[in-house]
């Protein structure tokens, strides 16, 4: 009977709109794509147009659960307090109830959508998206879950069915999974170096790009990988020309110190301005101190408020001094 109601559920939410949409293209989960084929978007890069096209794809195709979770990722990437995208996943869990509370656990875990930080709620919501497993939808709440199982968040720490909830995902092709697997192999000592990057391997080639940037790093450093700073920078090429900001920061800082190529300030600015839009607190935080202190650019007091003052509303406590020391 439950088999069957989950199939009758995720029968509803066939699209209404069988064709790529912009809405698609640029508010679309890459790894979890509306209509097969559809590339979508790692960062939504304009959040403006994003909301109006998914706007207008609903107005097109209203009974269409998945694009109003579209619309609520885009008016998250508007504004990550926008409380209209709780209401808007909170009506697409009737079509997408797997996909809709995965979702709702994040925004419960980080406190978004004007919803409170609850790790109780947020584990609830991961355990519920999680239900359908293996169904792909209920991957994101999937790995949310695993992960609270693994440090103990919002109920009893599990950690061996945690890691074997993400190895599950991974191997299925979930990238996600395998980041998280591989972060938290790292954090606990349970894996030695050279399978983290492996797993890191495996979903930076699946797309997840933050996997991209953090694999670059370990060839920077020789961590489990061997130790090749002409790798590490196309990697973090790569994930910044997708817009993961971890890449755009990384390799902003291979041009500021000059890691395998000349010093190129100019360079580095650009890539830690686009790291610091990314929200990226250290690239908000350096380049502050870039522009405070005229560091082989001209010195700009202005923007360096700025970027201070954004650093600092991150979280750096770095650059809320630096914003405190300015003129």
């Amino acid at each position: 009977m439950r088999v069957l109601l989950i199939a009758a559920l995720f029968a509803l939410a066939t699209p209404a709109l069988s064709q790529e949409t912009p809405c698609d293209r640029l508010a679309g989960y890459p790894a979890l794509p509306r209509i097969e084929g559809s590339a979508g978007a790692y960062r939504i890069a304009d959040p403006a147009a994003a909301v109006a096209a998914c706007e207008d794809a609903r107005q097109q195709a209203p009974g269409d659960a998945f694009l109003a979770v579209l619309l609520a990722r885009a008016l998250l990437a508007a504004d990550p307090q926008d409380p209209r995208a709780a209401t808007l996943l909170t009506d697409a869990g009737q079509a997408l109830p797997a996909l809709a509370a995965g979702i709702m656990g994040s925004l419960y875990e980080n406190g978004l959508a004007g919803l409170p930080a609850s790790d109780r709620s947020a584990r609830d919501q991961y355990r519920a998206g999680c239900d359908a497993w293996p169904d792909r939808m209920a991957a994101p709440g999937c790995t949310g879950f695993a992960a609270m199982r693994i440090e103990g968040r919002g109920g009893p720490g599990e950690p061996q069915a945690g890691f074997s909830l993400l190895d599950q995902q991974c191997r299925s092709g979930w990238p996600d999974a395998c980041l998280r697997q591989a972060q938290l192999a790292e954090l606990w000592g349970s894996a030695p170096p050279e399978d983290t990057a492996a797993l890191l391997r495996r979903a930076c080639d699946a797309g997840q790009f933050l996997a991209c940037a953090q694999l670059g790093f370990r060839h920077q450093t020789g961590d489990g990988v061997a130790q090749d700073m002409a790798v590490a920078r196309d990697l973090y090429r790569l994930a910044c020309a997708h817009g993961e900001p971890v890449g755009c920061t990384n390799l902003a800082e291979a041009h500021r110190s000059g890691l395998g190529l000349p010093p190129d300030m100019d360079e580095a600015l650009r890539l830690f301005d686009i790291g610091c839009d990314g929200q990226d607190s250290y690239a908000c935080t350096t380049l502050g101190d870039i522009l405070a202190g005229g560091r082989g650019v001209p010195r700009d007091v202005a923007r360096a408020r700025v970027a201070y003052e954004r650093g600092c509303a991150l979280g750096d406590p770095m650059a809320c001094d630096g914003a405190d020391l300015l003129p």
